[in-house]
C-alpha cells in the first residue's frame, strides 16, 4: 500500500512538473493588468445578487503579476471604487454620505485551463487566493478566494481579456464597530498586456 502511494505521488509531482503550461506566460514573464471592477457587498452570500445595486463609482482597477512557477504566479492588485449615498448596502444599511473603497490585494494563482482543455491555446483558467487590505468607511484586512479566464486575443499572446470574480473576506467582520468592511464580492474586466 505504501508503495503505491508514493508511486502515485512521484508520478503527480512528475505530471505537474513537466505540464509546463505552452499558452500562458513564461516564467519571469511581468503581466500588466488594468480595467473595471464592482464591488457586491449586500450581505448575502449570492455573489450575482441585486447587480443593479453593486458599486460602480470610479471603478478603477490595475494589478501586477509574474510567474515564478510553471502553474503558479503571484499578483499585487489595486481597486478603487465607491458607493453614492443612500445606495442600498450591507445589513447596516445605505450609507448617509458617499463612500470610497480601497483595496490593495496578494495573491497567489494556480493556472489550470490546460488540464480542462488542452488544445484551446487561447484560453487560461486559474483559480486564485490571498490577503488583502481594504478600506470601506473603515479598514479590514480580507482573506480573498476566487478566481477568472484570460482570453487571448492576438497570437503571440501577448494580450488578453480577463474577467474575474474574487470573494474577500472580512478577517475582523464580527467587530460591532464595523459597519461596512465586511465580507464582499468584487467582480472585475481587465484588459491584459504582456511586458
Amino acid at each position: 500500500m505504501k508503495r503505491t502511494l508514493l508511486t502515485l505521488f512521484i508520478s503527480s509531482f512528475a505530471l505537474i512538473s513537466t505540464a509546463q503550461s505552452i499558452r500562458s506566460v513564461d516564467r519571469g514573464e511581468w503581466l500588466f493588468s488594468v480595467g473595471l471592477n464592482t464591488v457586491n457587498s449586500l450581505g448575502t452570500r449570492n455573489p450575482v445578487e441585486g447587480a443593479g445595486d453593486w458599486a460602480y463609482r470610479f471603478p478603477l482597477s490595475v494589478s501586477l503579476e509574474t510567474k515564478w512557477f510553471d502553474i503558479f504566479s503571484i499578483e499585487a492588485a489595486l481597486s478603487v471604487n465607491g458607493v453614492a449615498a443612500n445606495q442600498r448596502l450591507d445589513a447596516a444599511g445605505p450609507p448617509t454620505e458617499d463612500l470610497t473603497y480601497v483595496a490593495i490585494d496578494t495573491n497567489l494563482k494556480y493556472y489550470f485551463g490546460e488540464y480542462i482543455f488542452p488544445r484551446a491555446d487561447w484560453l487560461d483558467f486559474y483559480a486564485a487566493g490571498g490577503v488583502g487590505l481594504f478600506v470601506f468607511d473603515d479598514a479590514n484586512m480580507s482573506f480573498n478566494l476566487g478566481g477568472g479566464a484570460m482570453f487571448w486575443i492576438n497570437r503571440r499572446r501577448t494580450i488578453a481579456i480577463k474577467p474575474q470574480v474574487m470573494a474577500k473576506f472580512g478577517l475582523n467582520s464580527s467587530k460591532e464597530s464595523f459597519e461596512y468592511p465586511n465580507n464582499h464580492f468584487q467582480h472585475s474586466i481587465m484588459a491584459v498586456f504582456v511586458l
